[in-house]
């Protein structure tokens, strides 16, 4: 039976889309057998859909047909559920709605006819949108089926069913409005279910199982137009007139015939064609040209009735498109087929003729698409007038053209003079006649002018002049044409505006039916929520838009009706823009394709015809503009005559409340529209103010607008109210309103008038302060408010009371009065929070809650009166009156609040104002019970006892501090002792009370109290005792309540005032407060790091966390004294106190997430708390460079100075290696200038530092920045430089690169330098020290310059660099004399190790005195340079190691010192050498090295010295790195996977520019990947080889030097698969979006720097031995270095490669949010904050980078030999 089938189909429906199901059913009934495509669908119509039998009629056995395809039977499904949809429609067509009881009053009928106009245009606009489906329909299906798009088909199906379920429930409201007027609903209702029938028919037809030939199709079409036609024509809304429909039809027709005779020609073609195949052609395409044709013919009679719309004109063109396409074919056919002249001569006569009949069709269409009836004489010669002046001014200067244009300006204005005075004419009204005519007149006149000028202009072609006055005269004319003609222009405005309107209101109620329809497939609850809640703000709108639209095609000459229609338009735009914007969003998160392409295409034409009616809104308001206010003083006197209608309406009983209106929600709008009618008058004032009459003019409009809206509300309250004198009072009120705000309108137009004018603006005041008044009567009016008026005077009389004098007593007990007063106090709070209840119910709830509260306030003041009688003094008596008084009035404000709530129960301010209003009468009735009852006999004494007890509590509540010194136990005795006695007091306490002896009660509490208190003290102790013991064994683990209170505790010894004086400047508090806030951003860093890998490693964090606040809080404390004013100083307080009291968020949260570390909820609090103390640490930066801004920058510039330099040691890394390689084919030469330009302006920074730091911290700050921008250039074109000398040359590289590094050290300690000595006198040792550094620092960068003149001269540049290196080791030794601990200390071993590198340099150095060749000396520079530094950071940091003594200390300082200085005589007597060579002098170079080895003996003892006696010589290790090596290469190969996984790509991709960012990083970090995993590969076989040969041993029997050797290769491997998977996470975390771009460009300056270092180490053994080595291995050897270079310039490519991908994007996403200053304070704090935040990760990540260099170069370097060292360890 029919009901299986449909539950069969939809257990079917319900598994589309699922795999592995087998569909059941039979065969024979395919059409339902097959799954719908949206799933299930939903009807709301309330009833079950019908059988479905008869869907399947007219279907064949489709035994032999092919299969569907999936586009097919989706949309087989989409008409399967259309057809549900419309037979449920068609159902519930059979009765009309049934209307609520309407009144007959003028309210009631306007109501209905509003609803009937809405309802035909909503009907309107569902047919156009059915007929225009229909069409889309049978164009989408014209051709081959293969090629259908069946998306849009199926969209096209879900358009008309939509519509018609929408449509359905318009028609049965309308039909039952007319029936209501004596009109024939069921005509109607028959009408709309013919159009239903029809649908239905040709969605049968349009089955893609159909086999019915196509003509059915377009005849069932037909019929869809032409009931549309008849539903229309019932409902008296036919489109265009009927000539222009029947007009359409002839033309459509002509083309079918000129189509017919075309196809009579193919024809003839195709019978001479003799072969088969070509004439096969010709007959296909005569047909298809055939069919076309009777498509448009049958697209003709569907949009026919609805073709004002412009999605049926656009249809209907797209089929005349078709035929065109057709008739191309036909052509190209036939020419194909025949030569025969005269057959196509033929054809091509005929296809003319259906181009000519097409054109003509279509020019018909677009003339009503171009705003309905022809624009008319006026109107025409108007524009050409318009034109023409334009030409006339733009072609000044060409008399010729001027005068050409001034004689078709003069026929043009003939024709419109003749054309108004034939209006003229034909006006009945004379004073009209008499306008027209005197307008002809003045252009007649203007013409004239314009003729004269004109002459003047030809016969003096050249003269400037008289073009100028034929312009003026033209001038003239334009303005007499505006003049005359403004009625038409108006009209015609107007005319657009209401086309505009039309369209765009139907185009809304498309979106919105849309919108419905797609909800059920829509996978986004929440878009579709905010979908639904933008369509219903639009829907309100869209009944406005119409009756606007019907006001002003009723009354064409009514400026009130154009202004109407104009406001409504305006008032449109934005909520149908919203709902544009949330229809967009929606479309992606739809199911259903038909559905989502339905309402994507709504919204886009909902989009356009927002556009236009935009457009339209604004010229039609700027020709009817200065009519506005007239206009709202009309419509406000026309208001106030309905409210007197509704009065006599009431008065006979008449007055009907409309659909939808109760008491309810018309009492809110009456205050919703009062406060609107306030908001618009203050606009209207402010406008009149300025006396700008347009603005004015919408303000007044805007008045008029929310005043209908109050005259409704009010009228709504007055129907619904039952008693007379409240309605009367109501419509009274109203109609006052109405009367008030006209005076205020008429004032405003004469202030307007005269603007400024003192006095209009006084009577301007006083009349809105009328009108403000008689709002408030109106509101007053509303019911509720009367009775919370009445309560309020109920108040105020039962407060009269208590103006008496004296108070007798009333004879009641003090108990008694006490127990009335208790129970009236009680009454009173209970209604004071019925009260702020019903404030948000109905009126009836407010109205009986204030009645009892007034009541329940009567019965309480009585009760106070009485208890003021009880009073024993005349100052208590006083004291409960006062208290009584305080009652009245907070009972009083509490019912102002309820009223004004009440009005507009959706204001969160005035709920707050009503709870706080509640809460001030309960607190007052408080006060009042707890005085009377402290005058109570007895009472002082328990208060007393009870604060005490209060305190010995608080005792109890911090069990941790001793308040004697007795034991454990002696206190436990204590106890008992106080027990026995409190025990008995208690006694004493009952009893008394019992038998009411009061003043005994008050010695027993008193008792009690005592002994409590001395048990209490002695119970602390014992807890005390308890808890010192518990405290010893509890672990640390449950630290953190210890962290919270030490930061707290932190936090409060910084505003205690400081013991003694401090001892340094701000400038120090402020550079240690910056390096601890930096470290607390690190720590915070880590804690969101670990929360998501290691939660265990938080409670570390934690504490480290804490110990790191203390500092800052205590630097802070310090900071603030010496901060130049208090404001800084207290500033920078407040700052640190916020920062603290986030850490103690933080730590708690750190503390949870340990706890559980998998609760995603407490791990995104710990994140969120991270946040916000890393914007607290951005603030106390920010504080402290609000104290010292140079200073500040000072610090930022020095850490920016110190990456420079690790960076320069990278690159110095790089060249030893001879790998740093020139770009292109560049030479030095290209470079040199920039550098010395460079250089210079350097010098011209550091003196502005200089005298920076003796002026303002601005010009501190400005120089600090400069000089910093200018070495980070410096330092730039410097690397260029030397990578432009060629790898081949390494050692001149790292001259070069020294020289400039030198430079940034001495700007760096100049900087500092500066910062110490800002602000301070100049005879401050400070200053002495900040000349010296600028002395350092000029020196430096002479040293560069002559350097890099010297580079390119092969004579002099090793005695260059060695110049620089004697300037380099002066300068290490002054730092190293200067007494200040160096910042780290370290081993002995260390420092010996550090000694070899010398006694290598000081060979190096006898020997290149000796040979005196260049490359001997620069080696010689280079290696002494490095082996000097080190040696002399090693030194002093092992020396000041805290184990060693201080004799051994200075021993080792002044050795050192002996043995620098020994060194730097032996470098200076090589110069004099290499300069004057001679044997004698190299005969000295002997004791100049034994001088050097003999400090180096000393230097090695007093490093023994240092170690101690029970020092155990470390074997030195000789190890095979193989395994090592291999083991490197796994795990980078496994991070590259790692990678790989993360983004599963089919193929390899460059990181090159088109990837977007994300894609850029993974691709560039895998290829760093790879070329690392190359990398560590070639050197595990160059590791191998040594092996092999020998070169290497196999086991630890071998010299020292090899172990040393291996260790460094398996150390440099280390460091290169470390800093790979470093970088394969930053990579994944930015990916992600958790790192920032800075961390992955560290990383990959990591892989960069520790590749060079794996290259140093294997090419020193190749370059070791290789004298010594067999000529066969050298080569061996050799081309595994090869190999290891190529991979190793692989790394450092791929890690440049990802810098600039990661900077550039860094610096796209930086141009994008090109940085908008905010104005506003507030925003502009924000930003400076955020600015910080960001210098401060980059600061934080320069010290991370420095920090890791040094302990990467102390760890893992310590058994290099020292030439694989570089120039890094004086961090």
């Amino acid at each position: 039976g029919p009901s299986s089938l449909c539950v069969l189909s939809t257990v079917l429906q319900q598994q589309f889309n699922k795999v592995g199901k087998v569909e059941t059913g039979s065969v024979a009934l395919p059409a339902i057998m097959r799954s719908g495509a949206g799933g299930p669908e939903s009807f709301q119509m309330g009833s079950m859909p019908q059988a479905k039998q008869h869907i399947t009629s007219g279907q064949m056995h489709r035994g032999h047909m092919p299969p569907l395809t999936s586009a097919q039977q989706a949309l087989t499904g989409t008409i399967n559920s259309s057809m549900q949809a419309l037979q449920a429609a068609q159902a519930s067509l059979e009765e009309f709605d049934t209307l609520p009881p309407l009144g007959t009053d003028a309210a009631s009928q306007a109501w209905r006819k509003n609803k009937m106009d809405e309802s035909k245009h909503e009907i309107h606009s569902q047919v156009d949108a059915i007929t225009a489906g229909t069409a889309s329909m049978v164009n989408l299906t014209a051709g081959d089926p293969a090629e259908t798009d069946y998306t849009a088909v199926g969209c096209a199906v879900t358009t008309i069913s939509s519509n018609l379920t929408e449509m359905s429930k318009g028609v049965k409201l309308l039909a039952a409005l007319m029936e209501d007027e004596g009109g024939n609903g069921n005509q109607l209702l028959g009408a709309a279910k013919n159009l239903a029938c029809a649908v239905s028919d040709m969605l049968k037809t349009a089955q893609p199982a159909n086999t019915e030939p196509r003509q059915n199709l377009l005849q069932a079409a037909g019929n869809v137009g032409q009931a549309s036609g008849e539903l229309l024509s019932h409902i008296g809304e036919t489109d265009a007139d009927p000539r222009f429909q029947d007009m359409l039809m002839q033309l459509a027709k002509a083309v079918a015939n000129a189509a017919a005779a075309l196809v009579l020609k193919a024809k003839n073609v195709a019978q001479k064609t003799e072969d088969s195949a070509l004439q096969n052609r010709v007959i296909a395409a005569a047909t298809q040209c055939a069919l076309s044709t009777s498509q448009l013919v049958a697209c003709t009679r569907v949009v026919a009735p609805t073709i004002s719309s412009p999605v049926c004109q656009e249809q209907l063109i797209e089929a005349g498109k078709l035929v065109a396409k057709s008739v191309d074919g036909c052509v190209d056919a036939s020419q194909g087929a025949t030569s025969d002249e005269g057959l196509l001569k033929q054809v091509g006569a005929a296809a003319t003729g259906v181009t000519h009949a097409l054109n003509e069709l279509l020019q018909h269409i677009k003339q009503y698409a171009h705003g309905g009836q022809p624009i008319g004489r006026h109107g025409e010669a108007t524009d050409r007038i318009l034109d023409v002046t334009e030409n006339i001014f733009s072609s000044m200067g060409d008399a010729g053209e001027m005068v050409r244009q001034a004689r078709i300006l003069a026929q043009a204005t003939s024709d419109l003079v003749n054309a108004i005075k034939m209006d003229a004419e034909g006006e009945s009204d004379l004073e009209n006649s008499r306008k027209l005519l005197s307008a002809a007149k003045l252009l007649a006149d203007a013409t004239a002018k314009m003729v004269e000028a004109a002459k003047g202009a030809a016969a003096n072609p050249d003269s400037e002049e008289q073009q100028q006055r034929l312009r003026e005269a033209a001038e003239g004319l334009r303005m007499a044409t505006n003049a005359a003609a403004q009625n038409a222009i108006k009209k015609r405005l107007v005319n657009k505006l209401e086309n505009a309107a039309k369209q765009a209101a139907a185009a809304a109620t498309q979106t919105i039916a849309a919108a419905q329809h797609a909800a059920s497939s829509n996978k986004n609850p929440a878009a579709q929520q905010q979908l639904v809640q933008s369509c219903k703000v639009v829907a309100d709108q869209i009944p406005q838009l119409v009756q606007g639209v019907r006001g002003s095609q009723s009354q064409p000459d009514s400026p009130s009706a154009q202004l109407t229609l104009i406001g409504a338009g305006q008032n449109f735009l934005l909520p149908g823009a919203k709902m544009v914007t949330a229809a967009k969003a929606t479309v992606p998160t739809i199911g259903d394709q038909a559905s989502a392409m339905q309402l994507s295409q709504c919204a886009k034409n909902l989009a356009t015809a927002l556009a236009e009616l935009r457009t339209a809104a604004q010229k039609a308001q700027e020709a009817c503009g200065p009519l506005e206010i007239d206009n709202a003083l009309t419509v406000v006197r026309g208001l106030e005559k309905d409210m007197v209608e509704a009065k006599a309406s009431a008065g006979d009983g008449k007055l009907k409340p409309l659909p939808g209106e109760t008491l309810e929600k018309c009492s809110q709008d009456v205050g919703n529209s009062t406060k609107a009618v306030s908001s618009a008058i203050a606009q209207l004032l402010s406008e009149a103010t300025q006396g700008n009459e347009n603005y004015t003019g919408m303000a007044a409009r805007d008045v008029a607008q929310a005043l209908r809206a109050l005259a409704s509300a009010a009228r709504g309250v007055a129907a619904t109210t039952a008693d007379p004198q409240a309605r009367n009072a109501m419509l009274d009120c109203a109609s006052d309103v109405m009367d008030k705000s006209a005076n205020l309108i008429e004032e405003t137009k004469r202030a307007i008038a005269k603007p400024g004018d003192p006095d209009s603006q006084q009577r301007l005041a006083q009349v809105a302060k009328a009108v403000s008044q008689a709002l408030n009567r109106s509101v007053n009016c509303l019911p509720g408010q009367r009775d919370v008026d009445n309560a309020i005077r109920t108040v105020g009389e039962a407060s009269k009371k208590l103006l008496a004098n004296s108070f007798p007593p009333s004879g009641k007990s003090f108990q008694e009065a006490q127990v009335n007063l208790n129970q009236a106090a009680a009454g009173l709070n209970q209604s004071a929070n019925e009260l702020v209840q019903s404030s948000r119910g109905t009126t009836q709830d407010l109205a009986k809650a204030t009645g009892k509260f007034g009541h329940d306030f009567g019965e309480f003041l009585d009760a106070g009166v009485d208890m003021a009688g009880q009073s024993q003094n005349k100052e208590n008596q006083t004291q409960v009156v006062s208290n009584l008084k305080t009652i009245s009035m907070s009972s009083s404000k509490l019912l102002l609040a309820a009223k004004v709530l009440s009005t507009d129960p959706n204001s969160p301010n005035l709920k707050n104002q009503l709870a706080a209003a509640a809460r001030a009468v309960t607190d007052s009735i408080n006060q009042l019970i707890t005085m009377c009852t402290q005058q109570a006999p007895g009472q002082k004494e328990c208060d007393n006892a009870l604060r005490e007890l209060e305190t010995v509590r608080g005792m109890l509540e911090n069990p941790t501090e001793a308040v004697s010194d007795l034991s454990y136990f002696d206190c436990i005795d204590s106890v008992m002792e106080n027990s026995k006695v409190l025990g008995e007091a208690m006694a004493g306490i009952s009893h008394n009370a019992k038998n009411s002896n009061l003043p005994e009660f008050g010695d027993s509490a008193a008792h009690t109290q005592e002994a409590l208190e001395e048990s209490v003290q002695m119970m602390k102790e014992a807890v005390d005792d308890l808890g010192a013991t518990l405290s010893e064994t509890a672990s640390a683990a449950g630290a953190l309540g210890g962290m919270v209170d030490s930061i707290t505790a932190a936090i409060n010894k910084m505003e205690e005032s400081p013991a003694g004086e401090p001892d340094g400047s701000f400038v120090d508090y402020q550079t240690t407060m910056v390096k601890t806030a930096k470290a607390i951003a690190v720590t915070v860093q880590e804690m969101v790091t670990k929360s998501n890998t290691n939660p265990d490693d938080l409670g570390g964090l934690a504490s480290e966390l804490t110990n790191e606040f203390g500092e800052l809080a205590t630097e802070a404390k310090y900071a603030a004294i010496t901060a130049e004013n208090d404001e800084i100083g207290s500033h920078i307080k407040k700052q640190v106190g916020e920062l603290g009291f986030n850490c103690t968020g933080l730590v708690t949260k750190a503390g949870a997430l340990q706890c559980s570390p998998n609760d995603s909820f407490t791990k995104k609090e710990l994140i969120d708390s991270a946040r916000k103390v890393s914007e607290k640490v951005s603030h106390v930066l920010a504080a402290l460079q609000a104290g010292n801004r140079g200073t500040q920058a000072c610090i930022t510039a020095a850490s920016t100075v110190s990456g420079i330099i690790a960076d320069l040691d990278t690159t110095i890394m790089f060249a030893t290696a001879g790998t740093l390689n020139r770009e292109n084919s560049e030479t030095f030469a290209d470079h040199r200038e920039h550098i010395l330009k460079t250089a210079k302006a350097l010098v011209e920074d550091t003196k502005l530092l200089v005298s920076g730091a003796g002026a303002s911290q601005e010009r501190l700050a400005q120089a600090a920045q400069s000089s910093v921008i200018t070495i980070t250039k410096l330092a730039d074109v410097v690397k260029l430089g030397a990578a432009s000398l060629g790898a081949e040359d390494p050692e001149t590289q790292v001259v070069l690169i020294n020289a400039v590094k030198d430079v940034a050290k001495a700007l760096s300690d100049l900087i500092s330098a500066t910062k110490a000595a800002a602000g301070k006198p100049h005879d401050d040792p400070a200053m002495l020290q900040l000349k010296n550094s600028a002395k350092v620092m000029v020196t430096n960068v002479t040293s560069l310059l002559k350097t890099v003149k010297a580079v390119e001269d092969e004579a002099t540049k090793g005695t260059r660099g060695l110049e620089a290196t004697i300037e380099h080791i002066k300068q290490e030794l002054a730092v190293f004399s200067n007494g200040d601990p160096p910042p780290k200390t370290s081993t002995p071993e260390d420092f010996i190790r550090m000694t070899k590198g010398i006694t290598q340099a000081t060979a190096k150095a006898v020997a290149a005195g000796n040979s005196c060749r260049q490359e001997d000396v620069i080696a010689t520079a280079n290696l002494s340079r490095r082996a000097i530094a080190d040696m002399l950071h090693s030194c002093k940091q092992a020396a000041y190691h805290p184990e060693v003594s201080k004799e051994v200390q200075n021993r080792a300082l002044r050795y050192g010192n002996e043995c620098a200085l020994g060194y730097l005589g032996l470098l200076e007597h090589v110069l004099v050498i290499i300069q004057k060579p001679s044997h004698e002098l190299k005969q000295q170079l002997a004791n100049y090295s034994k001088r050097v080895a003999g400090s180096v003996t000393e230097l090695i003892q007093a490093a023994e010295a240092m170690k101690g006696t029970e020092w155990v010589d470390p074997e030195d290790p000789t190890v095979i790195a193989e395994n090592e090596l291999l083991g490197a290469a796994a795990a980078i190969e496994a991070a590259a996977r790692k990678l790989e996984l993360l983004r599963p790509r089919t193929k390899p991709k460059e990181a090159d520019e088109s990837l977007n960012f994300e894609e850029q990083i993974l691709e560039a970090a895998k290829s760093i990947a790879a070329a690392t995993s190359a990398l560590v590969k070639a050197a595990s076989a160059a590791q191998r080889e040594l092996v092999a040969q020998g070169k290497v041993g196999a086991c630890p029997a071998n010299a020292v030097d090899d172990g040393q050797w291996s260790q460094g290769l398996i150390s440099a491997a280390r460091m290169v698969a470390a800093a790979t998977s470093n970088l394969c996470e930053a990579a994944n975390s930015a990916v992600q979006g958790h790192a920032s771009e800075e961390k992955l460009v560290s990383s990959a300056k990591q892989v960069s720097a520790s590749t060079a270092q794996l290259l140093v180490a294997c090419k020193v053994k190749a370059d070791q031995d290789s004298q010594t080595m067999k000529r066969l291995q050298v080569r061996v050897l050799g081309n595994k270095y090869v190999l290891l270079q190529a991979a190793g310039n692989a790394v450092k490519r791929a890690s440049d490669s990802l810098v600039k991908a990661a900077q550039k994007a860094a610096f796209d996403a930086q141009d994008e949010q090109a940085v908008v200053v905010k104005s506003r304070m507030v925003g502009g704090i924000a930003q400076i904050i955020a600015a910080q935040e960001e210098m401060l990760r980059k600061e934080r990540e320069l010290d991370e980078a420095r920090k890791k260099l040094a302990t990467i170069r102390q760890q893992q370097y310590k058994f290099l030999p020292s030439e694989l060292r570089e120039d890094g360890q004086e961090q």
